[in-house]
């Protein structure tokens, strides 16, 4: 984890990464980043499937 520190929080945010709360907003933030980019994944697989269906729709209709 220590590659990941200066990358995750500022030294305000971290003082000590030896303390049990450096490293519980340590995995806060991985856990936050985590949701956002698992929310981007389910809106790109939304956004394609309704592509799809709406690309097979119009060569129905053609």
């Amino acid at each position: 984890m220590n590659i990941l520190a200066p990358i995750i929080a500022c030294a305000t945010c971290l003082p000590s990464q030896s303390t049990d709360i450096a490293r519980a907003s340590n995995m806060a933030i991985l856990f936050m980043v985590a949701v956002v980019f698992s929310m981007f994944g389910v809106l790109l697989f939304v956004m394609l499937n309704f592509a799809r269906k709406q690309r097979a729709h119009q060569e129905l209709a053609s």
